[in-house]
């Protein structure tokens, strides 16, 4: 491959652009108070488990439960990340910055890695600055960025099949052995992340590596082995709680018809996963590179169309949908906007300026109060989860409660009554069941009980009278009461 000839200012650009995101996305993070989602809380609960081990001093117990151990439907590579910089980072509460400030890193590195797939597509002459328009646009993309500012397994997803899908085309470039360990512990790592890793990397993958196989089958088998050393243990411990998951997968939980189910996708793609200014500039980068194709713009529209389209439609086969199973098929668009830039001044034009739209729109969208999604009631029907949405300050009284008790006496807590959180504060738990994890991370461990007849030491009443700890958005507010004290 020849050396690229562009002036090195891209790389300068491009340092500029990573402190740009990396900067405003701690911005943000550092803004956010609001409880976690119910989903999110889960993946965080699991995670404390991992803290624990290595709390304990038990690298063995952290491993064991990795590869093997039984905590639910999902495998654990998520949570043990989070539980690994968890503990790294000291422990205390998840909320902190620099805890959930990993999950950003996921973003990050599903852009270099787009950015590197996106270069075998263009003119070794053009690899720079077309790497550049790849790695913007995943930055820029709304459902990705929302994702990774919370603990959810989508966000590591999403680096997981990048990085496949990179190491399948290095692997197809150059079948060494050294690149089918890559090969294999990019998909280990992807089996270990979540089960529909299988079903978004497959299609583009499958394109880049069926037709060596044959040719190629000491390599491939190294590969193989690879990817079972990592993931087999918890897959082949786990495979008939494995069925059972993908047979309620397999049954929706709305009403919705065949048109409903078929649209769904399509439609949060446009408007949260993509926005509408990189959708409409993916739509008009495809009419061009349709237009005058070559095999190498072929060989790059076919990966990119089966990393996205072929995502979609396997996605829109199943039943059960969420929005945020669409982030990790978000990043191909990177290598369309890629491609189309290298062609020349005109393209150029249209692309900056579509991206500098797409970064606005984020932007106003991380910012503003206007919610962004609201749930298919014939799909999924209940509260819409929004992972794309401005920092809110609300914490529904929970530090002001920790804060109170953190220099009391011992004793438990008894709670008159729980609040429920409405859908439009956030998709998650009643009260009572947010406040033990938070005293527990906050260092101030106690029970926590509802009861209408307390038997804890501390009381806190709930009322809508003025006067205490308000729990915004509820309507409620938190009255501690000290039943030995004065």
């Amino acid at each position: 491959m020849k050396p690229s000839t562009e002036p090195d200012w891209t790389t300068a650009i491009r340092r500029l652009l990573l402190v740009a995101w990396a900067g405003l996305s701690l911005a943000w993070l550092s803004k956010d108070q609001l409880i976690r989602d119910g989903d999110e809380e889960g993946h965080v609960g699991a995670a404390e488990l991992f803290l624990l081990d290595l709390n304990q001093g038990s690298a063995s117990a952290f491993l064991q439960r990795l590869w093997v151990g039984d905590m639910g439907e999902y495998p654990q590579a998520f949570s043990a990340l989070v539980g690994g910089w968890w503990w790294a980072m000291g422990g205390g509460l998840p909320g902190r910055v620099t805890v959930r400030a990993v999950c950003l890193v996921s973003l990050l590195v599903a852009a270099l890695a787009t950015a590197r797939v996106a270069t075998r597509f263009v003119n070794p002459e053009q690899a720079r600055t077309s790497s550049l328009i790849a790695l913007a646009t995943v930055l820029v993309l709304p459902l990705a960025n929302g994702v990774t500012r919370h603990f959810m397994p989508e966000g590591l997803l999403m680096a997981a099949v990048a990085l496949t899908i990179l190491a399948a085309q290095r692997w197809a470039e150059r079948p060494t052995l050294g690149r089918a360990v890559w090969l294999g512990a990019a998909m280990g790592a992807g089996l270990l992340t979540k089960q529909t890793f299988i079903l978004l990397a497959l299609p583009p993958v499958a394109f880049l590596t069926v037709g060596l196989v044959k040719r190629q089958w000491v390599s491939a088998g190294v590969s193989l082995l690879v990817t079972l050393a990592i993931s087999g243990p918890w897959w082949f411990t786990r495979i008939s709680d494995q069925l059972s998951y993908a047979s309620a997968s397999a049954v929706g939980h709305g009403s919705g018809g065949f048109l409903d189910h078929a649209l769904y996708y399509p439609t949060i793609l446009a408007k949260l996963g993509l926005g509408p200014a990189v959708t409409a500039l993916s739509l008009w980068a495809t009419w061009r590179l349709l237009r005058q194709t070559t095999p190498q713009t072929r060989r790059g529209l076919l990966v990119a169309g089966l990393w996205l389209v072929g995502g979609l439609f396997v996605l829109s086969l199943i039943p059960k949908k969420y929005p945020r199973l669409l982030a990790p098929l978000t990043p191909s668009v990177g290598i369309l906007l890629a491609m189309v830039w290298a062609r020349g001044a005109r393209d150029r034009r249209i692309v900056g300026a579509g991206l500098v739209l797409g970064a606005a729109w984020i932007f106003a969208a991380s910012t503003g109060h206007t919610p962004l999604l609201t749930r298919h009631a014939a799909i999924d029907p209940g509260c819409p989860q929004q992972w794309l949405r401005a920092p809110s300050s609300n914490d529904l009284g929970l530090s002001r409660v920790a804060a109170t008790l953190s220099d009391a006496p011992p004793g438990g807590v008894s709670i008159s009554q729980d609040i429920a959180i409405p859908c439009d504060v956030q998709t998650t738990h009643d009260w009572a069941q947010h406040l033990g994890p938070y005293l527990r991370r906050s260092g101030s461990d106690r029970e926590v009980q509802v009861a209408a007849e307390p038997t804890g030491r501390f009381i806190i009443r709930v009322s809508g009278a003025a006067g205490g700890i308000p729990v915004e958005g509820t309507g409620q507010s938190l009255h501690i009461h000290d039943r030995l004290g004065p």
